[in-house]
């Protein structure tokens, strides 16, 4: 067949079926993966966590630099007073330019600490900076499951009314042959309005819940969600999770900040000691009786005898700042622990109450179309058989909740135990 023979309606057949593929896949379902990782990409929090980490590397190389010389340009001009005894060793105008170069050689073992201390710092920003990324996976499948599980809901609420609609068409079809009563349609008018109702608060929750989405993944309120979680058949032992307990963010970060409290006491207590510095000078230009010496190298020993009671203050304070990072650190490990458990008795039932449910789910299907055909034969009344299909309507959007609560409880417990 020729192109140009080819009828105008083929050709918008064709476009049409190319345009429904393009958008198929621009509009491709998103995964629970995918949501986190564009998450991931427009996090300010996490950004944050890595500017901060960004940050604490840099105060370990100051901490570090504190212990290699110091070369510094000194220049000076002095006027004294014309009264000097002898003008040519102390001339009223003196110039002094040099190169100072600074050894420390004992701090009282202070600038050791003080690296020890700042990367332990370092050390907990990240584990800050890995705990931001478990909490964002924790928010992303939050919302991720509150969206389908709203959307699931939406679908079976439409799903009831549709039914009740069906029933409502066949009481008057009975109505106008006499077999059934007027206020029987009247009743299923009335639970139709209130499905609606429903309907109406369940789109309100949904729209909120989509737009937290677009908050925390940037993307369109829109995008479809596609949901490749499977229910665990076994989520573990409460032993396994809880052995994992000490790999946590919080917890490993935790403890390094005790740690760098520790290592703050050391510090604290160096200032008590003598401190002893190598100072070299290399001078540029002199005037009065030494302008001819050129250099010269000293040793300064400093101890310090009294400041006031501002030191032993120093070590109190890094004192009581360690038993506050230690309390801290127990708080955080025995949250952690009991996250844990909670998460995971959570789990464990959610198995339970999905076998139960999917027999109630199929026992009250069976129940609703028993009645429907004892009804029709008329050994039983339409509240009956309406009783019958709200308690399968209802056994079954509790099926669907319970079984998205199953798969984020799951996945919540992973990211408790690391």
């Amino acid at each position: 067949m020729k192109l140009d023979h080819i009828p105008a309606r083929h050709w918008a057949a064709a476009l049409g079926v190319c345009l429904l593929v393009v958008f198929r896949s621009a509009a491709a379902a998103l995964t629970l993966d995918d949501y986190y990782a564009a998450a991931l990409k427009r996090s300010e929090v996490v950004a944050t966590q890595s500017e901060l980490i960004r940050q604490a590397e840099e105060r370990y190389r100051q901490a570090g630099a504190s212990r290699l010389p110091t070369v510094d340009a000194i220049a000076t001009r002095t006027r004294l007073d014309d009264g000097a005894s002898d003008a040519t060793a102390n001339p009223t105008r003196q110039r002094n330019s040099r190169l100072t170069a600074t050894q420390p050689l004992f701090r009282g073992f202070r600038e050791f600490a003080t690296v020890r201390q700042t990367q332990a710092l370092m050390g907990a920003q990240g584990e800050d900076y890995r705990g931001a990324r478990v909490q964002l996976f924790k928010d992303v499948a939050q919302n991720f499951y509150d969206v389908l599980t709203l959307e699931q809901d939406l679908a079976n609420l439409d799903g009831q009314i549709r039914q009740h609609q069906q029933r409502e068409k066949e009481l008057d079809d009975r109505v106008r042959i006499g077999r059934s009563r007027v206020g029987e349609v009247l009743t299923v008018q009335a639970t139709v309005g209130t499905l609606r109702a429903q309907v109406e608060s369940r789109r309100a929750e949904l729209g909120a819940a989509r737009e937290a989405f677009a908050f925390l993944s940037g993307l369109p309120v829109s995008t479809p969600l596609h949901d490749t979680e499977t229910v665990p058949e076994n989520p573990g032992t409460l032993d396994e999770h809880l052995a994992r307990l000490e790999l946590r963010p919080d917890v490993k970060a935790a403890r390094q900040r005790l740690t760098a409290a520790q290592e703050n006491v050391a510090v604290a207590r160096g200032a008590h000691l003598p401190s002893l510095d190598l100072v070299a000078n290399r001078y540029l230009e002199r005037t009065g009786s030494l302008s001819n010496v050129e250099w010269d190298v000293q040793l300064a020993l400093t101890l310090p005898l009294y400041a006031g009671g501002g030191l032993q203050s120093r070590v109190r304070e890094a004192v009581s700042q360690g038993t506050q990072a230690e309390l801290g650190a127990s708080q955080v490990r025995r949250q952690a622990e009991q996250e844990i458990r909670v998460l995971h008795q959570a789990v464990t039932l959610d198995r339970s109450q999905l076998d139960a449910l999917e027999k109630a789910t199929d026992a009250a299907r069976k129940n609703y179309e028993a009645q429907r055909h004892d009804y029709r034969l008329g050994l039983v009344t339409n509240l009956d058989v309406l009783q019958a299909l709200t308690a399968s309507q209802e056994n079954q959007r509790a099926l669907d909740r319970a079984r998205y609560a199953a798969k984020l409880n799951h996945l919540r417990l992973q990211a408790a135990s690391a």
